[in-house]
């Protein structure tokens, strides 16, 4: 385990046994850099499922050995440091900063009515009181609301909740025009959030005003097959035409289309080695890599300044009808292409992300200097059938970024700009 520090962040994490020894772990180094006068006053922590049944002892301590009293984060399958993700593990990752007084708020601030369970303290655990936050309605949230403009939302929502979440961060989006990120509690245990306290049932975390400097990026982890199409007939959420002719018909041009860009060979040749796949025969050497990974569908999110897009799962084909069915309602007139997910996929998209971001930031500050990082990814990026995968994501960023002060989860859901994703990641930098 690592310990790495800027000016105004300090990131630590490491795996362990039980919970004392990885909190022990943690706290030593990041508690190595603390005086008197340093003015930590905000933190970050992400707490692996295995630990998840201590997350209130947890809490308590770095809060009291820390001596910071504001705390965000979740249980996580998988945590992320900046050394490396520890998944499947007793583990925890945590980041401390300092920001600016009063330039954060986090939400909720009080837990009432009969929605939630709030763990307070050690003893709580055996004897939960479920209680319901009133989010935007309290009235210090409110008053904080008023007195600056929330300029980034970090949230880390629980995905059991009887609430809708989507909803919630719609009304989130209106009440308070503010861009948002986190991501989806991921847990084969408890599906704890921490904010200010150890909850569940819980859609929670901070508010950042515009005081602090923060920029994020998003990636998707995915190569575009095709051009765009547009949805001529549905039903419901089975594509049955795309530009007037049938979905599936569609799509195979569009790979076959792919692998003859990618193999240089014809058409004859590419549809002899597609009536192989077809046939349910060996696919040739020359054509596993073309068909390595899997085929999404992608909806161009039409009010989107940043050509941004929701990549969803292909339910089923039916061969017969032509048509293709996805895992969410889509519309006719809608935009929509067809999308390859790889390892080297997921490697380049994160670099291209990357470079993009560095170089906007060049372009508006003159500079590129992060202090802090956190870094929210897809469950299924941390538990991908190859494990360095993972491991060489967190080195990408560390080459591209630098030894910034980073951690983060593995979630079940991914947020960006107040829309859910799915095998993404999304980073945000502090400055």
């Amino acid at each position: 385990m690592s310990l790495i520090t800027s000016t105004d962040f300090a990131s630590a994490s490491a795996s362990g046994t039980d919970w004392r020894d990885t909190s022990k772990a943690v706290l030593e180094k990041l508690d190595s850099i603390r005086t008197k006068e340093d003015g930590f006053n905000f933190g970050f922590l992400y707490i692996s499922d295995y630990l998840a049944d201590d997350a209130s002892s947890i809490y308590n301590l770095f809060r009291s050995v820390l001596k910071i009293d504001n705390w965000i984060g979740s249980i996580g399958m998988g945590v992320i440091g900046t050394g490396k993700p520890l998944v499947d593990q007793p583990a925890i990752s945590a980041m401390i900063g300092r920001f600016p007084e009063d330039s954060f708020c986090i939400f909720p601030k009080e837990h009432q009515d009969s929605d939630i369970e709030l763990i307070t303290s050690e003893n709580d655990k055996g004897n939960l009181e479920r209680q319901g936050p009133r989010y935007l309605s309290e009235d210090v949230v409110q008053q904080w609301l008023i007195e600056h403009v929330p300029k980034l939302g970090v949230l880390h929502i629980d995905p059991l909740s009887p609430h809708n979440p989507e909803e919630f961060l719609g009304d989130l989006e209106r009440n308070t025009n503010c861009f948002f990120v986190g991501g989806l509690t991921s847990s084969r245990s408890h599906h704890f959030q921490i904010a200010d306290g150890v909850c569940s049932n819980s859609l929670c975390g901070a508010f950042f005003s515009d005081a602090v400097p923060v920029a994020t990026v998003l990636s998707q982890g995915c190569a575009p097959i095709g051009a765009l199409h547009t949805i001529t007939k549905i039903d419901n959420n089975v594509i049955l035409e795309l530009n007037d002719e049938r979905a599936l018909d569609v799509l195979q041009r569009d790979l076959r289309n792919i692998a003859i860009e990618k193999t240089g060979k014809d058409e004859s040749e590419i549809a002899a080695a597609f009536d192989i796949i077809e046939s349910g025969e060996k696919v040739p050497e020359e054509f596993t890599s073309l068909f390595r990974g899997q085929i999404h569908t992608a909806l161009l999110l039409n009010q989107s300044d940043q050509n941004d897009f929701l990549v969803r799962n292909i339910a089923g084909i039916d061969v017969n009808e032509g048509s293709i069915e996805l895992v969410e309602n889509v519309q006719t007139g809608q935009s929509i292409f067809f999308v390859q997910r790889d390892e080297d996929n997921v490697s380049s998209d994160l670099s291209k992300a990357l470079i993009t971001l560095r170089n906007r930031i060049m372009s508006e500050r003159g500079c590129f200097e992060p202090k802090g990082t956190l870094y929210i990814s897809c469950l299924a990026r941390g538990f991908a059938s190859n494990p360095d995968v993972s491991a060489d994501e967190i080195k990408l960023i560390r080459e591209i970024i630098g030894d910034v002060p980073l951690c983060g989860f593995y979630a079940g859901g991914e947020i960006n700009n107040a829309r859910f994703y799915s095998y993404a990641s999304v980073i945000a930098l502090f400055f």
